[in-house]
């Protein structure tokens, strides 16, 4: 478990393998514990995948930690990917989102995305690439939210489309397909007057809140 407090501190209890607890111990905790290289951090907000966490802090900088087995992280793998490959302290994530303000978070199975304040998407994981890949096909709008589930990715933007992109296993990605995407497809089955305002990702359903547009 990892719980983030009003006051902007992350805590974690629970199984220890992988280095998910950010302690630099791979032992079970019992009870709630400050992640303590976090400490000088104010967090805003978390995100929880398998057996690994992220953190954004106020000024736009993630860090990672827990299992790093398909590059999942986003601090890179090195020259060979390791099962056990893990980080058991808080790392920054950096390369392509050093420089920029990150503004949302999201976790799924084995991979993560997060939001700039420019609108742009970032994706990294699930053995396809070990770093912040920036999504180039969705710089002609602006994202502001992302959701992860089990191998794929849901991301609105700013007038209230979605874009799904990953695996399509039981119609995932509302692309009336179970075929999988390398790339941000739009969802047409949405109502052209209705405007998504949240998104939650499962293991292997996807729902979305929506509003009327405004005339």
């Amino acid at each position: 478990m990892t719980v983030l407090t009003t006051e902007g501190e992350v805590l974690t209890c629970g199984s220890g393998s992988y280095g998910r607890l950010g302690n630099l111990e791979t032992v079970d905790q019992l009870y709630l514990e400050p992640v303590e290289l976090m400490g000088a951090e104010d967090v805003v907000q978390i995100a929880g995948g398998f057996a690994f966490s992220l953190a954004l802090n106020k000024g736009g900088l993630i860090h990672a930690w827990g299992r790093n087995n398909e590059g999942q992280l986003g601090c890179g793998m090195g020259l060979a990917v390791d099962m056990y490959a893990m980080e058991s302290i808080p790392r920054p994530i950096e390369g392509d989102l050093e420089g920029r303000k990150v503004t949302r978070i999201a976790a799924g199975h084995t991979h993560a995305a997060a939001v700039t304040s420019n609108g742009e998407l970032f994706t990294w994981g699930m053995n396809m690439t070990h770093e912040p890949k920036l999504e180039s096909t969705l710089l002609h709008t602006k994202i502001v939210d992302v959701a992860c589930g089990q191998n794929y990715t849901l991301a609105s933007d700013v007038e209230g489309r979605v874009y799904s992109l990953g695996k399509g296993k039981t119609g995932v990605l509302g692309l009336a397909s179970t075929k999988a995407t390398a790339y941000p497809i739009l969802v047409e089955g949405i109502p052209d007057t209705e405007r998504v305002v949240s998104m939650s990702c499962g293991w292997a359903h996807v729902a979305c809140v929506t509003e009327p547009k405004e005339i």
